[in-house]
């Protein structure tokens, strides 16, 4: 016989053990906390040490494939210039071909 679940509505499945369960609520009403979640590690393309805290200090673009973002750490993220815009790009190349300039 189905039962149906308190939280949710949903109909609910019988274990092995004899007991009712949720398949929607069940595995967020554990007594366990969630896990944590990981932190970002990246290699630092500066000094190639390995940090917790990366900052992105490039966007690699590829024509034929997905691109990469390259990382450093806080020490040497000030050593490389700031990210230009690409929308700021793109009006640049918009301007210079409405003047003929190419």
């Amino acid at each position: 016989m189905a039962d149906t679940c308190e939280s949710c509505g949903t109909t609910t499945t019988a274990t092995s053990a004899g007991t009712w369960q949720c398949q929607v609520c069940h595995p967020y009403a554990t007594a366990t906390p969630p896990p944590t979640p990981r932190k970002p590690v990246r290699m630092c393309v500066r000094c190639a040490r390995i940090t917790t805290t990366p900052i992105t200090v490039s966007e690699v673009h590829q024509a034929s494939g997905p691109g990469f973002n390259v990382y450093a750490c806080p020490t040497c993220a000030p050593h490389f210039p700031p990210l230009p815009d690409a929308l700021d790009l793109l009006a640049t190349g918009w301007r210079e071909r409405e003047r003929g300039d190419q």
